[in-house]
C-alpha cells in the first residue's frame, strides 16, 4: 500500500518528509530521482505524488510528473519548489497543487487534504513540525 511517494533529491528533505507523513499515518514510499520515482509508481498504488522540480538532473519534477501521468492520468501531485519562478507560465489543474519552499507542515497536510488523500493508517504522533 501507498498513499505518498516522495520524489526529493535533498536527502535530509526526504527523510524528515517521510518521516513526518508517516508520523500523520500515511503509508510513504521515496524516491531520490525521477527514474526511481517512476519505477514505484509502475509497481505500487500510490494515490499521489510529492515532486521537488530541480533534482540536479537531465528530468526536472514536471518531466517525472508527465510521463507518470501519460500512464496513470488520475494520479494527484503536489510539485515542491524554493524557486517561485518555476510556477511561471504554469497553468495547474484539479489534481494538482504547488507548495513553495519553505512550508510548514500542516500547509503540506491541508494541500494533501485539499486533493481528497486520507491516511491510511492511524497517526503515530500528534504535534507541530518544523517547516521543510
Amino acid at each position: 500500500m501507498c498513499d505518498v511517494l516522495v520524489l526529493e533529491d535533498d536527502d535530509l528533505v526526504l527523510d524528515v518528509m517521510v518521516q513526518a507523513l508517516e508520523d500523520a499515518g500515511y503509508a510513504v514510499q521515496m524516491a531520490e530521482h525521477g527514474d526511481e520515482a517512476l519505477e514505484r509508481l509502475v509497481s505500487s498504488s500510490c494515490r499521489l505524488m510529492l515532486s521537488d522540480i530541480n533534482l540536479g538532473e537531465p528530468m526536472n519534477g514536471f518531466d517525472v510528473v508527465e510521463r507518470a501521468r501519460a500512464a496513470r492520468p488520475d494520479l494527484k501531485v503536489i510539485y515542491l519548489s524554493g524557486m517561485p519562478s518555476n510556477w511561471a507560465g504554469r497553468v495547474f489543474d484539479e489534481r494538482t497543487r504547488r507548495l513553495n519552499k519553505p512550508f510548514r507542515f500542516e500547509e503540506l497536510l491541508q494541500a494533501i487534504q485539499e486533493l481528497g488523500v486520507w491516511p491510511s493508517q492511524p497517526p503515530a504522533m500528534a504535534g507541530d513540525r518544523a517547516s521543510f
